[in-house]
C-alpha cells in the first residue's frame, strides 16, 4: 500500500465509498507526516467503512487487502502482537473473497504467508509455520513459472520449509527447500542481486543437510555456492562479510571431515579478510578473530608451523582489545591466550611466555567470581600454568598455588558433575608433580586416588578413558619406586596395556602411550631381570620416537627413555650397538635440552652415564674425562630436581676419583650442600632420618668421610676436619640452627632477628612435632604446603641477615680456627674411617691439626670387629669366658689399629701427660667402637683406661656450644638432682637393683629428687627435668630398630615413656648433667653411624654440659656400684663445690671399681662420656 495508486475503489454505495475515500486520503497524509495518529486515523477509517457491508460481501476484499497492508504497517512500527494478530484475521476474510482465477488471490496468498511467518517468529506456533507453507504452495501454483512473483514465491516457500525443519527436524522439509532454492537460483542470470540472496540461503539450507545426513556432496555444493557469491560480490559490499562468514563456516565442516589442509588454508584467507572488513566496535570483527585463531591452531596442529602459532597469540591480543568484548567473551579469549603463551613456552622456553600465560589467567579469574562454570574452567588453567611456572623457576610456591586452585576447581565438581573427571586429573596431575619434588608419598597417594576416580567415571566407552588410564598407571609406577610393591608396578603395567588398545595407529594420543607403557615395563624388567619386558620396552620406546619429529619437546622424552632402556640391555648383552645407540640418543636429547630447560641436569645426567659405561669397555681416560663436565654441571642445575642433582654429585665424585680429576673436592662440596638442602627439605624428623638411609647416588652415610679423606690426601688437614664437621649429624645441625644465639643480631636489626626467631620455631616444631596421629592426605598435603612457604620465608630472612655487615658468615660453614677453640681443655681426636684411606686427626686449641695414618683401619679391616662384639654376647645376656676373650681381641685390634699411633702422639708429639683428658669424635664404623677402652690387656701394660680419661663429642660445635654455656656455680646446697627409677614398667624385665641404686644416689646428694613408681610418667619427669640442673635415669632403655628418634626410656606404661623426641624438643637451660643408667643410651642408629642419634647425644640437645651413657645394655646390678663411686666424688668437697666437668673423672673411678670387682669385661667398657 505504500503506492497510493494501488488503491481501487469500485462504485459502491455511497457511505461505503465516502468510508473508503476518507480512509485513502488519510493514508495517503500519512505517507507524507509519518505521524502514527495519521496511520490511527487510517485503520479506523477502514473499519467504519468496512463496518457498513455485511461480511462476506466481496465487495469488501479490496478494502481488507488495503487495511491488511495498514495493519502491518502499524505492527511494524508498534511490534504489537495484536495489530499482527489483527492483520492475519483481516486477510484471512479476505481470502476467501479472492475466487479462483482471481489475479489478486496470489498477493493476499503472499502477505498472509508473511504474517504467520511473522507471528510464528514470536510465538514459535507450529500451526502458523504449517499455514504459511500451505499458503506459498498454493501461491506458487497460481504464479506463472516465467514470473518474477514466482522466483519470488520459490524463495520464501524454501525459507518455510527450512525454518519448519528447524522445529521438527523433518529432512523432507529441508530437502522440499533445497530443490526449490535450486529451481529458483537457475532462474536468476548470473551476476544479478536476486543470484545472490539466493546464493546464500542454497549455501546456509545445504549445510544444514549436511550437518543431517552428512553427506559430503552438499558440503561441496555449498562451498562452491558460496565461491560464486564471494566473486560477484565486491569489497564494499556490505553482505561480503557474511558470505565470508558462510563460506569459512563450510570449508570447517569439511576440514572436519576430511581434514584437507587446503580448506585450512582458504578459511585463514577468510578469516584475515573478516577481520580486516570490520570495524573494533563491530561484534564481527570479535567472532572473526575468534574463529581465526581456532583455525590457526588447527593448522598448527597439522603442520607444526611455528609463524601459525605465533599468529594465533597476536590475533588472541588484539582481540583483547575490541571494546566490544563483554566479561564471558573476555574470559574465553583470555583463557585461550594463556593456554598458547604456556604452548609455547613449553617448546621454546621464553620466560615471558609462561609469565604471560598465568597472567593472562589470573586476569580471567578476576572475571568470573559469579561463573562457576568459567571459574572452574580458568581455576584448572592458572593451575597448570602454574605447574608449567614451576617447573623452570623451581618456587615451590607455584606448585602450592596450583594445588589450591585445583583443589576449588574440584570443589565446583561435585559427584555427578560433568567435568569432575577432567578436574580430578587436573589435581592428580599437579599432586604428583610436588611428590616428584619432595618425596612426601601422602602427595602421591592423594594423587594417585584422584586418578582412581577419574577412571571410575570413564567407562569402557568415554572418550577420556584413555587418559585416565595412562595417569593412573604413571602414578602407580612412581609409587613403586618408592614402595617398592610390585603389585602397584603391574596394576601400572596393566592400566598401560589398555591404554594403547584405545590409541592406535595415528591417534594423537599413542606417543604418550607408548612411553609411559615403555618406561613400566622397564621398571619391571629391573625388578624381575625378564629380559622380555625389556626389549617389549625399548620397541615401544622405539615406536615413540619415530611419533616425535625433529625438534618436537616432546622428543626430548623419548631419546632419554629410549636411551635409558638401551643402556639397561647393554648391561646384559653387552651388544657395543645399543650402547653407541644410547649416548646418541643422549647427544641429540642434549640438544633440545639446554641449560634453561627443568630436564637439564636429568640430560646430563644420563650422557654422563652412559659415556662412563663405555669407558668401562674401552678404558679410554679422554672418554672419562667427557663425563666430569656433564656431572658437574647437572649437579649445579638450579632448576632441576633435587634428587636429580644429588645422584649428579654422586656420579661426579665417583668419575673424578676414578681419573684423579681436581674438581674432585668441589664434586664433594657440592654434594654435602645438596644432601643438607634435601634433608631441609624433609617436614619432620623421621623423614629426614629417612632420606638419610635412603641411596640417593652417594651414600649419605661415607660422603663426609671420603670428602674428608680427600683432603687429608691432599695435605689439607683444616679443610678435613670441616668438612666432617659440615657432613656429620646433620639433622643435629639443622635444628641447632634454629636455636641459633641473636643477642648479637638484635642489637643490630631487631627485626630480622625477630623475624627469624619466629620462623625458626615454626620450622622447629614442624621437624619435632609427632607423626604417629593418622591425617587425611589432604591435611598432610596442606601441612607440606605450609612448611616449604616457611621454609622459603627462613631462607630469606637468613640471605637478608647475610647482608648485615658483621654476619656474612651467618650459618654458614663454621671455620676450623673457631672449631678448634673446643679443644682449650684437652685434645680431640677424630677418627675418620673411610673406604679409601683411614685416618686420625688431632685437634689442638692452637696450632695446625695433626693427621695419623690408620693403614690398617680401613672399613673392610673393622667389620669383624662388631660381628665379634655380637658374638662376644654383648647383645645377649649371657656371659661366658669366651666371650670375655673375643672382646678382648676386639679391645686388642682396636688398640694396635687405630689407638696405640694416636697414643704415641699424644705422649711423644704433645707430651700430654697421663690421667689428662682427651676427647674422641669416632666416624663410620669406628662409632660402635669402645675406643675408649682400648689396649692390650696384658700383664705389665698399660691401656687407655690407664693412661687418660676418655670422653666423646659427635662434633666439635657441640662440645663448643657446651663450652660456651659451662660456668661453674657455687650453690650452698649443691645442684638440684632429679633421679627417675622405674623398676617395674609394663611388659619389662623387672629391675631389681634400681631401688639400690636411689639409695646410694640419696646418700651422696641430700636433696635429690625421685619420681619412681606409677608417678614415673613423662609429664612428671620433663616437668621435673626443667627444674633441675642434674638428672639420673634409672630405667630401661630402648631402641627403636628403625626410626632412631622413637628409642624410649621406659616408664610406667608404653604410652607414659619418654622418647628421644620428646628430650630433643624440650629447651633446657639450667641442666648441666645427666646421668643415663639405662640400656643403649649411648648407642648409635647403625643405618646412620654418623648422625650421632641416641640418648646421650639427645640430651647435649636439649641444653645437658655433660652425659654419661652406655653403649649396649647394663647390668642391673652394676648400676649402684657406678653411681656410688660417680657421686661420691662429685660430691667429695661437698655440694657448694660440686662441678659437672668432673664427670669424666667420676666415671672412670665408677669403672675402676667395677674393674677391682673383676666384672666381665662387656660390663665396664660399656659405659662413656660425653661432653665436657
Amino acid at each position: 500500500m505504500g503506492n497510493t495508486n494501488s488503491f481501487r475503489i469500485p462504485k459502491l454505495d455511497e457511505s461505503f465509498q465516502d468510508g473508503v475515500s476518507k480512509a485513502r486520503q488519510t493514508w495517503i497524509e500519512y505517507g507524507r507526516s509519518k505521524d502514527s495518529l495519521d496511520l490511527v486515523a487510517c485503520i479506523t477509517a477502514y473499519k467504519s467503512a468496512l463496518a457498513i457491508l455485511p461480511v462476506g460481501d466481496s465487495r469488501r476484499s479490496d478494502a481488507l487487502a488495503d487495511l491488511g497492508i495498514a495493519l502491518r504497517e502499524r505492527f511494524g512500527r508498534s511490534n504489537q502482537l495484536a495489530d499482527l494478530d489483527d492483520q492475519i484475521n483481516v486477510l484471512l476474510e479476505a481470502l476467501p473473497l479472492r475466487f479462483a482465477g482471481d489475479p489478486d488471490r496470489p498477493a493476499t496468498l503472499e502477505s498472509l504467508s508473511v504474517a504467520l511467518g511473522h507471528r510464528f517468529e514470536r510465538t514459535k506456533q507450529i500451526a502458523d509455520l504449517n499455514g504459511q507453507v500451505t499458503l506459498l504452495e498454493e501461491a506458487l501454483s497460481l504464479l506463472p513459472s516465467d514470473s518474477q512473483e514466482h522466483r519470488s514465491t520459490l524463495e520464501s516457500l524454501g525459507r518455510a520449509l527450512k525454518a519448519r525443519f528447524e522445529q521438527t527436524e523433518e529432512i523432507t522439509d529441508l530437502d522440499g527447500c533445497v530443490k526449490l532454492l535450486q529451481e529458483a537460483l537457475h532462474s536468476h542470470p548470473t551476476g544479478s542481486p536476486q543470484r545472490l540472496v539466493t546464493l546464500d540461503s542454497l549455501s546456509i539450507a545445504l549445510i544444514r543437510r549436511f550437518e543431517k545426513t552428512e553427506n559430503t556432496t552438499d558440503l561441496d555444493h555449498s562451498i562452491k555456492y558460496y565461491l560464486e557469491d564471494l566473486k560477484i560480490r565486491r569489497t564494499n559490499d556490505p553482505g561480503r562479510l557474511n558470505t565470508l562468514s558462510g563460506l569459512e563456516r563450510g570449508l570447517q565442516l569439511r576440514f572436519e571431515k576430511k581434514r584437507w589442509v587446503s580448506d585450512l588454508d582458504k578459511r585463514i584467507l577468510l578469516l584475515r579478510e573478516a577481520a580486516d572488513l570490520s570495524l573494533a566496535h563491530d561484534p564481527g570483527r570479535l567472532t572473526a578473530l575468534s574463529r581465526l585463531e581456532i583455525a590457526l591452531q588447527a593448522r598448527y596442529e597439522q603442520t607444526q608451523q611455528t609463524v601459525d602459532r605465533d599468529e594465533r597469540i597476536q590475533t588472541l591480543r588484539e582481540a583483547l582489545l575490541l571494546p566490544s568484548m563483554d566479561d564471558p567473551e573476555r574470559l574465553s579469549c583470555l583463557n585461550n591466550l594463556g593456554i598458547a603463551l604456556r604452548s609455547r613456552f613449553m617448546q621454546t622456553g621464553e620466560m615471558n611466555d609462561i609469565v604471560q600465560s598465568v597472567k593472562s589467567h589470573r586476569q580471567g579469574l578476576l572475571l568470573c567470581t559469579a561463573d562457576v562454570a568459567g571459574r572452574m574452567t580458568t581455576l584448572q588453567n592458572l593451575g597448570g600454568a602454574l605447574r608449567t611456572h614451576f617447573r623452570r623457576t623451581g618456587k615451590f610456591s607455584d606448585l602450592d598455588e596450583s594445588i589450591e586452585n585445583n583443589r576449588e576447581a574440584l570443589s565446583l565438581c561435585p559427584t555427578g558433575h560433568g567435568t569432575r573427571s577432567a578436574a580430578l586429573t587436573s589435581l592428580g596431575g599437579v599432586l604428583k608433580t610436588r611428590y616428584k619434588q619432595r618425596g612426601e608419598i601422602a602427595d602421591l597417594n592423594e594423587g594417585i586416588k584422584c586418578h582412581r576416580e577419574a577412571l571410575r567415571l570413564c567407562p569402557k566407552d568415554h572418550p577420556a578413558r584413555h587418559g585416565a588410564l595412562n595417569n593412573l598407571g604413571d602414578g602407580l609406577r612412581i609409587r613403586y619406586g618408592k614402595t617398592r610393591k610390585i603389585t602397584d608396578l603391574n596394576e601400572s603395567i596393566k592400566c598401560h596395556r589398555e591404554d594403547l588398545l584405545y590409541r592406535p595407529v595415528g591417534h594423537p594420543g599413542r606417543s604418550l602411550a607408548l612411553n609411559n607403557f615403555g618406561t613400566a615395563l622397564k621398571a619391571r624388567y629391573e625388578r624381575t631381570g625378564n629380559m622380555a619386558d625389556l626389549d617389549e620396552s625399548i620397541e615401544y620406546h622405539r615406536g615413540n620416537l619415530l611419533l616425535c619429529p625433529t625438534g618436537h619437546w616432546t622428543r626430548s622424552l623419548a631419546l632419554k627413555n629410549l636411551g635409558g632402556a638401551l643402556q639397561l640391555r647393554f648391561d646384559q648383552t653387552k651388544q657395543k650397538a645399543d650402547l653407541d645407540e644410547s649416548i646418541e640418543c643422549h647427544r641429540e636429547d642434549l640438544l633440545l635440552c639446554p641449560s634453561g630447560h627443568p630436564g637439564h641436569a636429568k640430560t646430563l645426567n644420563c650422557l654422563g652415564g652412559a659415556l662412563k659405561v663405555r669407558y668401562e669397555q674401552t678404558r679410554e681416560t679422554a672418554e672419562l674425562r667427557e663425563c666430569i663436565p656433564y656431572f658437574r654441571d647437572a649437579a649445579s642445575h638450579t632448576l632441576s630436581k633435587l634428587s636429580t642433582r644429588l645422584r649428579a654429585s654422586g656420579n661426579w665424585i665417583l668419575t673424578a676419583r676414578e681419573c684423579d680429576h681436581t674438581s674432585l673436592a668441589d664434586a664433594y662440596s657440592s654434594s654435602l650442600t645438596l644432601l643438607d638442602r634435601s634433608i631441609l627439605l624433609a617436614r619432620n624428623i623421621h623423614d629426614r632420618h629417612s632420606r638419610l638411609t635412603s641411596n640417593m647416588g652417594v651414600s649419605g652415610r661415607d660422603i663426609a668421610m671420603d670428602a674428608a679423606s680427600n683432603a687429608i690426601a691432599t695435605n689439607q688437614l683444616c679443610l678435613a676436619v670441616e668438612v666432617l664437621e659440615r657432613g656429620r649429624c646433620l639433622m643435629f645441625s639443622q635444628l641447632g640452627s634454629y636455636r641459633t644465639p641473636l643477642d648479637d643480631l638484635e642489637a643490630v636489626n631487631r627485626r630480622l632477628a625477630d623475624r627469624f626467631r619466629k620462623l625458626s620455631a615454626v620450622l622447629e616444631e614442624s621437624a619435632l612435632a609427632d607423626v604417629v596421629e593418622k591425617k587425611k592426605q589432604s591435611a598432610v598435603v596442606d601441612a607440606v604446603s605450609r612448611y616449604q612457604k616457611h621454609v622459603d620465608d627462613w631462607d630469606r630472612t637468613v640471605g637478608e641477615i647475610r647482608k648485615v655487615k658483621g654476619f656474612e658468615s651467618f650459618l654458614q660453614v663454621t671455620p676450623y680456627t673457631t672449631l678448634q677453640k673446643a679443644a682449650a681443655i684437652g685434645p680431640i681426636i677424630i677418627v675418620n674411617i673411610s673406604q679409601f684411606r683411614s685416618d686420625a686427626i688431632i685437634v689442638q686449641n692452637d696450632g695446625e691439626p695433626i693427621s695419623i695414618p690408620l693403614p690398617d683401619a680401613t672399613p673392610s679391616d673393622l667389620k669383624p670387629l662388631l660381628e665379634t662384639l655380637n658374638q662376644a654376647a654383648i647383645y645377649r645376656k649371657t656371659e661366658t669366658k669366651e666371650s670375655d676373650q673375643r672382646l678382648t681381641g676386639v679391645l686388642r685390634t682396636v688398640w694396635s689399629t687405630i689407638v696405640e699411633p694416636i697414643v704415641f702422639h699424644l705422649e711423644n708429639t704433645l707430651k700430654l701427660p697421663w690421667k689428662s683428658r682427651i676427647w674422641w669424635i669416632p666416624t663410620s664404623i669406628a662409632s660402635s667402637l669402645p675406643l675408649h677402652a682400648a689396649g692390650t690387656y696384658r700383664s705389665g701394660d698399660r691401656n687407655l683406661p690407664d693412661r687418660y680419661v676418655s670422653s666423646y663429642t659427635p662434633t666439635l660445635a657441640t662440645l663448643l656450644r657446651s663450652r660456651d654455656g659451662y660456668q661453674p656455680v657455687k650453690r650452698a646446697l649443691g645442684p638440684r638432682l632429679l633421679v627417675v627409677a622405674q623398676s617395674g614398667a609394663e611388659g619389662e624385665v623387672h629391675l631389681s637393683d634400681v631401688h639400690k641404686e636411689v639409695s646410694v644416689i640419696q646418700k651422696q646428694a641430700k636433696g635429690a629428687v625421685v619420681i619412681e613408681g606409677d608417678e614415673c610418667r613423662k609429664d612428671a619427669v620433663l616437668a621435673g627435668m626443667k627444674d633441675t640442673n642434674w638428672v639420673h635415669f634409672a630405667c630401661h632403655g630402648k631402641v627403636h630398630p628403625r626410626e632412631p628418634f622413637k628409642s624410649r626410656f621406659a616408664l610406667h606404661t608404653r604410652q607414659s615413656s619418654l622418647t628421644l623426641l620428646d628430650i630433643i624438643r624440650t629447651g633446657l637451660p639450667q641442666a648441666e648433667l645427666a646421668f643415663l643408667s639405662a640400656c643403649h643410651s649411648a648407642a648409635g642408629h647403625r643405618s646412620t653411624p654418623d648422625e650421632v642419634i641416641h640418648f646421650a647425644a639427645g640430651m647435649l640437645f636439649a641444653g645437658f654440659g655433660g652425659v654419661i651413657g652406655t653403649m649396649w645394655p647394663m647390668a642391673d646390678d652394676n648400676g649402684p656400684v657406678v653411681a656410688d663411686e660417680f657421686y661420691k666424688y662429685m660430691f667429695r668437697n661437698g655440694p657448694e663445690a660440686v662441678d659437672y666437668s668432673d664427670a669424666a673423672m667420676a666415671l672412670s673411678l665408677g669403672v675402676k671399681e667395677l674393674r677391682r670387682k673383676k666384672v666381665p669385661l662387656q660390663r665396664w667398657i660399656n659405659l662413656v662420656h660425653y661432653g665436657i
